[in-house]
């Protein structure tokens, strides 16, 4: 198989445009490519880029569960191994009143606590995190990553999400938003990194974070600046003395964001911006073959 063209579109909070420029990068790049891309959804906890597709033919669904411990409090001897093999507070003990509990939210699954108990206590039972989603475009496929409930515990979604992208040509992936482990798991392995960019001084301090985190996972970026108002000299001055590529600008524009907010595919209603994506796709190979033209 030759290697696969994963791009990932990152940004350090929600509503800095990581869908906007996800769902019209996939749109421009499914009508230049003779092999379709497969856009990708890994925002699991709050999952949308399906509102930008008019019908969609579910293919798939693969169930993704995690092992919960339970402590059984009749066999259990309140010698407090668990307690202390559990790195993250998710056993409540009280001694005294021989009570003992999972703090499920807390739970991450990593099986310490079984493997530390030598009276048989705890036993495990079988929880749905939540699901990974296939659906057939026209052209190309979506996949969703969605969690049932907001827990600590999201990367095994997006681990699931990466089993199934093994065998596809291209991908366009919508991370989570931030710099936890979600976000580093959605772009682990990702050819290149499209980061977005926001004016402002909590832009800047979101942005330079984002780069520091990529920088360690030895991944290729460049920065798309969204929203750009008239003065962008800060983040480009920025950009410059850290040698860092500038891939492009996206305006301010009302009208965008109402399209937009409608679920509409921009690139589908405004030439201008197809011609954006397609120079941004453009960028994005010509960055991929070492800069050169």
């Amino acid at each position: 198989m030759a290697k696969q063209l994963k791009i990932a579109i990152a940004g350090n909070k929600g509503g800095v445009g990581k869908t906007f420029v996800a769902v019209n990068l996939f749109t421009v790049a499914n009508s230049k490519r003779e092999k379709a891309c497969t856009l990708v959804d890994a925002h699991i906890q709050v999952p949308g880029l399906y509102h930008y597709f008019k019908s969609l033919e579910q293919k798939e669904v693969i169930a993704v569960q995690r092992r919960i411990p339970e402590i059984d409090p009749n066999a259990c001897t309140f010698c407090g191994r668990c307690v202390h093999y559990c790195a993250y507070d998710a056993i409540l003990m009280l001694k005294e009143s021989k009570h003992i509990k999972v703090l499920d939210d807390y739970c991450t699954s990593c099986g310490a606590c079984v493997y530390a108990c030598n009276d048989g206590a705890i036993s495990e039972r079988d929880e749905d995190l939540g699901r990974v989603s296939i659906f057939q475009l026209p052209h190309g496929k979506f996949i969703e990553g969605r969690m049932y409930a907001i827990r600590p515990l999201a990367s095994p979604v997006i681990q699931k999400i990466n089993e199934v992208l093994q065998e596809e040509d291209c991908v366009i992936v919508d991370t989570p938003p931030g710099n936890s482990y979600p976000f580093a798991e959605a772009v682990r392995d990702a050819a290149f990194v499209v980061l977005l960019a926001e004016m402002g001084r909590g832009g800047m301090q979101n942005l330079k974070d984002n780069i520091s985190i990529l920088k360690s996972m030895n991944l290729a970026f460049g920065v798309l600046i969204n929203k750009a108002l008239k003065n962008t000299d800060e983040i480009k001055n920025y950009l410059d003395e850290q040698e860092i590529i500038l891939l492009d600008e996206i305006p301010f524009d009302l009208e965008i964001a109402r399209l937009h907010a409608a679920g509409e595919i921009v690139v589908e209603h405004k030439t201008e911006y197809r011609e954006l994506f397609e120079g941004l796709m453009q960028e994005i190979e010509k960055q991929l073959k070492g800069g050169r033209e």
